[in-house]
Order: structure tokens, then sequence, then C-alpha cells
């Protein structure tokens, strides 16, 4: 029958700058014959979802683990009525991928108040907001284990999908074993590689090449073991046929000591890189900065402090496809926000350590990206004993941001550019930020002592989702 088609929709949830952090295909038939389906056509972006994927455990099934029994917390939540307006019904939907690997959380209806659920099994979690849900949505996934063979308190956001990204993992210390976890919430198959970049290149022997995740599924990628030249090493994800998830895990043991984990959040190489908030509580900082393309470059490091004062500002030569730690050296203990600008596309990252020897714990500072509109997260449930800090940054000018933790009253705070500051976010169960003036990025630390082990975790802020907009749409009349 003529007049009769079908019209595609590309329909993402944004923030400002054009992010896409969600997105979904529709199929709509159209009779351009009849006006009701022209302006059905137009109005396509109601069908509206948002996609994150949370990494689960990642020690069960993998090898050496396979009767690994680990169990993770997982609070989802969406942005309070104060800083987003609810507009109609929604739900947030899960899954495990893959399917088999365990129960999922339940159904929640929006608007979505902080839930907590706990996950154990061999599989990623994928969270589906629809409707209202699409936008506001954000969660977050933590674990604290004293086994064995790992222990430490590990905070890991749940991401959107990504096709190139950057993280640090692991170290050339004994007992250093590392984990990327790549989910695959689509339909299709998608290939990814996983490569390892130390000081000398990439190491043909770590990591995967052309590993194949099947649709709604998971695999994990084992690295570790690493020599001197993988002393600083960074993973390099690149996903083909499709986009991912990603996630990193850095476990480490000194003999029977549990020295502490990490999750390590992606981030993506650019020339001027933000870390929030890097708490400096035992050692020497050392930033550890990648390469990635065929040309060095030189790259300047700058730790900053609450006052806005530099007091470490470090130039180093970086050869192409390399990698290198730039020591801080003489900085007092305390919290910083770090910057690192280069002239090439760098990837850059801080390891936190609670103790230099004995039991400790670490925590992976990663670049944050700027939102000027609204960064949040859902907060873990911390043990007495441990606590919580929001670290924000401006850089370059000044910025207006209202502050609410839970669904309280918005404070209104002014961030002078190029000066970090922090706010303690402890026993609250989410944090939202909204950009009313210039551009900020943030991050949440945990740190503190459980009973006679230390805690320290660094987990990025990234821009949640705050309304629906249409980016592609195409049509075809018979």
């Amino acid at each position: 029958m003529r007049g009769l088609s079908v019209v595609r929709a590309v329909v993402v949830a944004a923030a400002a700058g054009g992010v896409v952090f969600g997105s979904a295909e529709v199929d709509v038939d159209a009779d351009w014959s009849r006006a009701s389906d022209t302006r059905a056509a137009q109005n396509a972006s109601a069908a509206l979802s948002t996609t994150l994927v949370c990494p689960g455990p990642d020690r069960p099934g993998t090898p050496g683990y396979e009767d690994a029994k680990q169990t993770v917390d997982l609070a989802t939540g969406g942005a309070p009525a104060s800083v987003l307006k609810p507009h109609g019904e929604g739900a947030v939907r899960a899954a495990r991928l893959p399917s088999g690997a365990g129960a999922a959380p339940p159904t929640r209806t929006a608007p979505v108040q902080v839930a907590r659920d706990r996950v154990s099994g061999a599989g990623g979690i994928h969270l589906d907001g629809s409707g209202s849900a699409a936008t506001g949505l954000a969660a977050l996934q933590s674990w604290d284990d004293e086994e064995q063979s790992v222990g430490g308190f590990a905070m890991a956001p749940c991401g959107v999908l990504t096709k190139d990204t950057w993280f640090p993992l692991g170290g050339n210390q004994s007992g250093r074993v590392g984990r990327v976890v790549i989910s695959n919430p689509s339909s299709a198959p998608v290939t990814v590689d996983a490569e390892v970049l130390g000081r000398g290149g990439v190491d043909a022997g770590q990591g995967a090449k052309g590993l194949v995740v099947a649709p709604g599924d998971r695999a994990v990628v084992g690295v570790g073991d690493f020599g001197d030249e993988l002393s600083n090493a960074f993973v390099h994800v690149v996903a083909r046929g499709g986009a991912v998830a990603v996630s990193g895990v850095d476990a480490w043991m000194t003999g029977e000591t549990r020295s502490g984990q990490a999750g390590s959040a992606p981030a993506a190489a650019g020339t001027d890189l933000v870390l929030p908030q890097v708490p400096v509580v035992a050692g020497t900082p050392t930033v550890r900065v990648a390469v990635p393309g065929a040309l060095g470059t030189s790259v300047r490091v700058r730790a900053i402090d609450s006052a806005g004062l530099v007091v470490a500002d470090e130039v180093t030569d970086v050869d192409a496809k390399s990698t290198v730690a730039v020591p801080l050296t003489d900085v007092p203990k305390g919290s910083y926000a770090v910057r690192v600008t280069s002239e090439q596309p760098v990837a850059a990252a801080v390891l936190a350590m609670a103790n230099t020897s004995g039991t400790s714990d670490i925590g992976w500072a990663t670049p944050v990206r700027s939102s000027g509109a609204l960064i949040g997260s859902p907060l873990p449930k911390l043990p007495e004993g441990a606590g919580a800090t929001l670290g924000l940054f401006s850089a370059d000018r000044p910025a207006t941001v209202d502050v609410v933790t839970d669904d309280g009253a918005p404070r209104r705070v002014h961030l002078e550019k190029d000066r970090p500051l922090r706010l303690d976010v402890s026993e609250r169960d989410s944090v939202w930020v909204r950009v009313l003036a210039g551009s900020v990025r943030g991050s949440v630390v945990v740190s503190g002592q459980i009973e006679d082990r230390p805690v320290l975790e660094v987990s990025p802020l990234e821009p949640v989702a705050v309304e629906a907009t249409v980016r592609e749409s195409t049509a075809e009349r018979d």
C-alpha cells in the first residue's frame, strides 16, 4: 500500500555538551497520507530508554576462581525532584548478563528512590530506565572483601556503553591481579580488543585480541603477573560492531597480607585531564601516564590544594605508545585535584594507598568528564568507621551549583576556578550536583578505618541524563 513506510528514530537521553548517555532505536509503521502518522513520526522521541551496566562480581567463574563466593552491593537511584522534576510514568528494569548468572533486582517504578540489592553469581547487571526513569538514572556497585586471597573496599559506577576507553590496571608487584570486565547488553555480538600498554609498547602476551562477546553476555579477561615493562600499565579497550560496558578490578596481595583492591573506572584519553579528588594518605603520590598515539609528547602534571595553590608541578617527556610514572614529591597528606595537560592525547591516573606496609587498601583516581548540567550517584552504605567526601572542581572559570544529598533541600555552592572543594557526604544515600553556571567535575572518596583495617576508594561522578532529544531520524516513502 502506497504511503506506508518505516520511520527509524534514534532517541537519546542527553546532558549539556551533546554527550550520548543512552539510546534506543524505534521502528514506526507510518502512512504518510495521514497527518496523524506524520506527527507520530516527528514525536518518536517518546520511546526513550537509558542503559547502564554494572560489572557484577568479577571473580566467580573466572580461571582460578571458578567457585568463588563473591557478593556485591548495588545502589540504584534517580535524581530527586529538587534537581530534576519528574515527568510521567517510568520504570527501571534489571537483567543479568548472561541471563543464567543469577537473580536480578526487581523492577522499580519511577520516581526511583535509592534502592539497594545484593547480587551474586558470575554475571553483570543491565539496568534499563524507560519513560521518566530514563532521565536522572544512576547506579553504583560496591563490595568489601575479607577473603584469604583478596581484601579491601571497592566501588564501580554502573556505566554507559563505549567503543574506545582507557583505564589503569595492575603493576609489577608480586600478588597483583587485574581483571577486565566486558559486558554486552545488545542483541548483536561485539568484537573486543583489550590491549595492555607499557613502557615498551603493547604487550602481545597480555589482554585479549578479537574477543567475541555474545549478545546479552559478559566476558572477564584476567591480566597480571606483570614484569617491569608493565609496571605502569594501562588497558586500552576497543569494540567493533557495537559498544560495550567496561570496568576494571585491581587486587593486591603482599604474601598473605591484604594490600587492597580497587575498581578502575574507564576514561577517554585527552589533552586536558582533571582528577577532581586525589587522596594522599600514605607514600608519594604517583601519576601514571600513557601516550597512545604515534607521536610522543610533553606532559605537565599539577597537584592543586584546597586553597588553589599548586603544590606540585612536574613536566615530563613521554615517548609514543609508552607509559611512565610521574612522582609528586614533597606533597603532604591531604586531598588534591590533579590536572594533566599535554599537546598529544594521553591517559592518566593516580593510585592512592592507605598504607605503605602491612594491611592496606588502594583506590584508583581517574579523569572525570566535565558537565554543565547534572552529575550524581547513589552512595554505598558504609560501616562504622568509614566516611565519604564529595570533591568538586571547576577548571579555568568559576561555577555555581546546587548540591543535594538524598531528597533534601539544595545547597547553593560557588566554586572558584581551579580551586577544589570537598564536602562531607557520610551517612547519605545519594548525592546530586546540578550545575547552574559553568561546568564541573566531581568524584567521591571513601576512607577510614573499619575495625582493624583501613579502607580507601575513589569513584567518579559521571554526567546524568537530564532530557530527551532526537539525535537522528530517517524515513523512506514508497
